[in-house]
Parts: C-alpha cells; structure tokens; sequence
C-alpha cells in the first residue's frame, strides 16, 4: 500500500508521549482503507457547480453503514430529501461511487438528536450515520484516467486485475474506543488523522498529548492542526483503531471559543482556539447513537490499553497550552 499513501508528517509536533518510554510505533496504513470521500447535496437540484456541495470524508464502519460529522449532511440533509454521493474505491484504473438518497419516507442519513449548527460545543456530539442499501443504491463504475464509464460487467472483469481497487471496496469495519463512563483520560498512543483525495490518502500524525475531557464529553489537542476538509473523517490511533471522527470548531472574531453545557453555562473559553483541534470522541451518548444503528459494532475500552486516566484538570491543560501556543 506504499504506492496508495503519501505521508504529511509533522515532526515538530511529535515529541515522545512520555520521556521514559519507546519511540511511537508504526503506523497502520492499510487500516486508512476504511475511509471514504462523501459530498452531500438537496435531491432537488442538479450536482452542478451552482449548487452548494458538501464535500466531506467518511468511516466505513460496517459494510452498510458510514460514520461522518453532522455537520457534513446537516445543511443539506436535515430537514429536505438529499443525495449522498459515497466514493467507494478510486485506484489509479478504476472509479466506483454510489449515491445513497435520503428522504423522510425513506431514511438514509441520521444525524445524531443533539447537534445543532452554530454552538461552540459540537465537537462533542457532532455525529451522523449514513446506511448504504446495496438493493436501492445508484452505481456508478469509470476509469480514473479519462471518466469513461464502464457497466457493472465491464468493471467487475476490470477488477479482478487491481487489487488496490478490490482492497477499497472490502474494507470496513473500524474499531471503536470507547470512554463512556470514563473520567478525564490521556491517550497513550498518539492521533493520526488521514484525508482521502481523489483516492490518494495523505496523513497527519501527532505524539501530542491528546485528552479526553470529561466536562467536555469531547477531545481536545492542544498545538495540532487539521487541514480543511478533513471532516467527517477518523481519527485514529497509531495501529489502527478509532478514536473519534473529525469535528469543528467556531471561532469570535478574536480567535477564542467558549464552551457551554448541557445548561448553557461556559465551562471553557480557548484563547487561541485554531490552535486546538477539536474531535468527536465515542463517550455514552454518541455510542448508543452509533450502537443503535450499526449491527455488529466492534469496540473496545479505552481503558487501560490505550489511555491512562489523568487528574489534571482541563482548565490547567488548557492554560499550559495558551500559554505556549502554537499556530499553524
């Protein structure tokens, strides 16, 4: 898979974890294959460009279900018919994509009951599904070099002679950690978060601390940042599991943020908040979202394998981190 991943690494951002232990280790690229390229449209107007496209990422995390930010399907989803445009494998010979419709009649997107656009707090239930029927979805099969369309025929004999292709297809199934019930944690291993264009994948990788807070139902990583258009998309530990899906982040027109909960009272205001990056992590209420949905969900406790609990407050994470703030 060397020739399908190029690697975008921040060596700046990526001091050991911890001084005592081993350097990171490798990073499980075959594991990216699960994410996926999705725009997202109203049913009732043509993909043009005059219409406004959601172009987003993807986790598969079952064969027929996707997991993506709320924020990618909300504008065009949440209240009209709409069209997910899925791209399911893009090697170097050949394109497949679907389009999944969603309508109140017939649901396809599910956008997790908490979110609402505009509040500084979404990062921690920004969450949606996305189900793929094979029996209703729209197909469509080209060559990558010139768009020639292809019939499922001539692409399936096509695809038996590129198994970078075949490896696209068939890969789902992303495990997932899970903090719920669990206090204010720090990962151990550090984030990789890749992005998917036009079938190449690129990443970026962090040895940052990255910490689950617990006022916050979210997490937080000081001094990483994200590239746009990486929402939607997982963010994933070094072997290969997922931590959470890429979220975002509302800024004052002084760069700061503020965080409220569920009473609507400020519980954290970031001084410099673009140099935080902000993810969706799967605590109680985002997986039974997710468990509700997907059958066969694999998950695993963040517990003691891949986060040790931490007693630092995150008032005292946050104010290390403005203090010394890095901006990229």
């Amino acid at each position: 898979m060397k020739n399908f991943l190029s690697l975008l690494f921040i060596g700046c951002l990526a001091p050991a974890l911890y001084a005592a232990e081993p350097g990171p280790a490798p990073i499980n690229e075959n594991a990216f294959l699960v994410q996926k390229e999705i725009a997202s449209w109203p049913t009732d107007q043509t993909f043009n460009t005059q219409v406004a496209v959601y172009n987003c990422q993807a986790v598969r995390l079952h064969p027929d279900w996707f997991l993506t930010s709320a924020h990618c399907v909300y504008s065009a989803c949440a209240t009209r018919p709409c069209t997910v445009e899925i791209t399911l494998a893009q090697s170097a010979d050949l394109t497949a994509r679907v389009r999944v419709k969603h309508s109140t009649t017939s649901p396809a997107v599910f956008i997790y009951g908490g979110f609402f656009p505009g509040q500084n707090r979404i990062s921690g239930v920004d969450a949606a599904l996305i189900r793929f029927n094979a029996q209703k979805a729209e197909y469509s099969y080209t060559r990558t070099e010139d768009g020639q369309p292809l019939t499922r025929t001539e692409f399936e004999k096509l695809l038996r002679f590129d198994p970078e292709a075949q490896l696209q297809l068939n890969a789902s199934g992303a495990r997932l950690l899970n903090v719920s019930g669990v206090s204010t944690v720090r990962l151990r291993p550090g984030i990789v978060v890749p992005k998917v264009t036009d079938g190449n994948i690129s990443y970026l990788a962090g040895g940052g601390d990255v910490y689950f807070v617990d006022e916050l139902q979210h997490f937080l990583s000081p001094g990483f940042g994200v590239r746009r258009g990486n929402s939607g998309g997982g963010v994933f530990t070094r072997s290969g599991d997922l931590a959470g899906v890429v979220s975002s982040l509302l800024y004052a027109k002084d760069g700061s943020a503020s965080f409220q909960d569920g009473e609507g009272n400020t519980v954290l205001t970031l001084k410099n908040a673009h140099d935080y990056f902000m993810f969706t992590g799967f605590n109680g209420a985002t997986m039974n979202f997710i468990r509700n949905k997907v059958p066969h969900l694999r998950t695993v406790s963040v517990l003691p394998e891949f986060a040790v609990p931490s007693k630092k407050k995150f008032t005292a994470v946050v104010e290390a981190a403005n203090a010394a703030s890095m901006q990229f």
